[in-house]
This record gives C-alpha cells, structure tokens and sequence, in this order.
C-alpha cells in the first residue's frame, strides 16, 4: 500500500491522522530511507554497511524512532549516489487546526536572528 492511499484512509477517521503525525513527525523520511533501501533490494545490514552505521540504527530511521540529522542525510545520499533535497511547500490538503496544547511558542513577527520578548500570555 502506497502512503497516499493509508493517508487517505487515516484522514477519514477523525483525529487519527493528526495523532499519527504528532507521534511519527519523521515518518516521511522514515519512508524515503526504507524506500531507498527497497530499491536497491538491500537487507539492513546490507544498507548499514553502505551508509557506516549499524542495523540497529537503520531500524530505528525507518521506523521514525531516530530522528536523523542532516548530516546522516547527506551520508545517506553520498552513500546511495543521490542528491539530498529539502524543500518547504504547502501542503496538498488542509491540515485541522492544531490545539494549543500541541503548537510551538509563537515568535510574532520576529525574523531569523531577532528576539522578541515574550508577552505575558505566553
């Protein structure tokens, strides 16, 4: 089953795509890396070797349990002979409103590098 398809599903059931994406944030990546293995039909270990680290850790970025940094991307790609691309777009569907509960402390109007003092209510 494609993502797209799960995805799909999980939004017509209320509330679980959002629980879902609360406590898999790197689940996109996870899917790249598994993907990329996949279509070099390498075991973990096999993979692991590839990229220098342990199965264990190719386990856990797979299964969105690691958050991998930037730097074991760009390993990955060099590993794997494929660019790293990061980019930032809108989503293709409209998200539900986040609770405040669950949403990062606001900034205002603050442009990278500046601080903002933060307001009674925050």
């Amino acid at each position: 089953m494609r993502w797209e398809d799960l995805e799909k599903e999980l939004d017509a059931i209320p509330g679980v795509l959002e629980s879902f994406e609360r406590f898999y944030p790197y689940h996109d990546v996870s899917l790249e890396i598994a993907s990329l293995r996949g279509q070099r039909d390498m075991t973990q270990t096999e993979f692991g070797r590839l990229v220098d680290v342990p199965q264990s850790t190719v386990a856990r970025l797979e299964s969105g349990q690691q958050n991998p940094s930037v730097g074991m991307l760009q390993r990955i790609a060099k590993a794997t002979g494929t660019e790293l691309v990061i980019e930032f777009k809108t989503p293709k569907r409209k998200r539900r409103a986040t609770t405040a509960s669950h949403r990062a402390p606001s900034t205002g109007d603050a442009r990278p590098g500046e601080r903002v003092a933060a307001s009674p209510t925050d």
